[in-house]
């Protein structure tokens, strides 16, 4: 495993379109690298790619507005993926930072590929973990969709502590599969105490149905494969996502860049196998 080297990364805080948005400085030397999360998750919940990526940049992970320690939009609509894609320009810009490397998974790497097509300025190449693409919003691998959100909304939000809601989650998919470490990141970083003395998820169930409720309204694989920036996009072998089974024809039609398939992986493929992931990202990262 990816050896722990920094216990306490530096807590941020900026306002960005309308939305106080945290951030953590994960340190490290030369030019930022922005990790940018999957939703219902955290910025600190990648620590193995930010301290991995601390040999090559100065690394920062930023939550979505309305994960981790970043508010809520006022307005529940205000929570889509056109605004994550803008959240990130905002953040990048009030950085003071051009031509950034970015490392995404899942929606957040759906963000930084439109991202690199909308304002290519802002990103300089970027590593895609699992983004959420689709052909068209009737394709019919958006099945998913309307009982992903019914049952998101019916997640349960509260627990009686961090050890019973790891001891709750350890034996069940997806997080069977992830490594002990990041699920105990996320039992524990991924919840608040309640007034009661219990733990409560940071991220409301509401919040994380929206973001897949709009996940059609959203052409993140038009703007991917348009962009002018080197991109290097993972998959799962094995993932029940709706990207993998386009994989082949995103091989073929990006401006730059590669696809890679992971083998024994699924959607979660940066929990499952982070030494693989943060290795190829180095390695695609480093490059001029």
């Amino acid at each position: 495993m990816i050896a722990r080297v920094m216990d306490n990364p530096r807590d941020g805080y900026l306002e960005i379109n309308g939305v106080r948005l945290h951030y953590l400085d994960w340190g490290g030397g030369g030019d930022p690298i922005v990790i940018l999360h999957a939703t219902g998750f955290f910025g600190r919940m990648y620590r193995p790619f930010a301290e991995a990526f601390s040999a090559i940049g100065r690394v920062f992970t930023l939550d979505q507005r309305g994960h981790g320690d970043s508010n809520a939009a006022p307005k529940l609509e205000d929570h889509n993926w056109t605004q994550t894609m803008n959240d990130l320009a905002g953040f990048i810009e009030a950085m003071g930072w051009r031509a950034v490397r970015a490392f995404g998974h899942s929606s957040g790497a759906t963000a930084i590929g439109a991202l690199a097509f909308e304002r290519p300025e802002l990103i300089a190449r970027a590593v895609l973990a699992e983004p959420v693409v689709f052909e068209s919003p009737s394709a019919p691998e958006l099945a998913w969709r309307n009982p992903f959100v019914e049952r998101t909304l019916k997640r349960r939000r509260v627990f009686e502590s961090v050890d019973a809601m790891y001891a709750s989650f350890e034996s069940k998919p997806p997080y069977d599969t992830w490594r002990r470490e990041i699920l105990r990141d996320y039992c524990e970083f991924g919840t608040r105490v309640t007034p009661h003395g219990k733990r409560e998820l940071k991220c409301a169930p509401e919040i994380e149905a929206q973001i897949y409720r709009t996940s059609r309204d959203f052409d993140g694989l038009g703007r991917i494969l348009r962009a002018p920036r080197p991109m290097l996009v993972l998959f799962g072998a094995r993932s029940d996502s709706l990207g993998v089974v386009l994989a082949d024809k995103i091989a073929a039609a990006l401006q730059q860049g590669r696809v890679v398939k992971i083998p024994d992986a699924g959607h979660f493929l940066p929990m499952e196998h982070p030494e693989t992931v943060a290795k190829l990202t180095i390695e695609f990262l480093r490059q001029p």
